[in-house]
């Protein structure tokens, strides 16, 4: 049976920062890796404001990423 080992986690906060000259909002991302296996979602969206406190963009959104790899027998 195959399993799944976890490697890493990282947290995506997307910003935005104005308008391009179509009208369509911009974006920009930030990642921040080494975040902790068990951090929870309420951890993490406070992180994430705490963050966005530091900049002047708009806080878009906030993305977890889990990486494992998968081992087969």
């Amino acid at each position: 049976m195959a399993e799944a080992i976890w490697n890493e986690s990282s947290i995506k906060l997307t910003f935005q920062n104005g308008m391009k000259e179509n009208g369509d909002p911009n974006y920009v991302t930030k990642t921040f890796r080494n975040v902790k296996q068990t951090a929870s979602p309420e951890q993490l969206a406070e992180i994430a404001a705490s963050l966005s406190s530091l900049v002047t963009y708009t806080l878009f959104s906030i993305e977890r990423n889990d990486l494992s790899e998968i081992i087969q027998p």
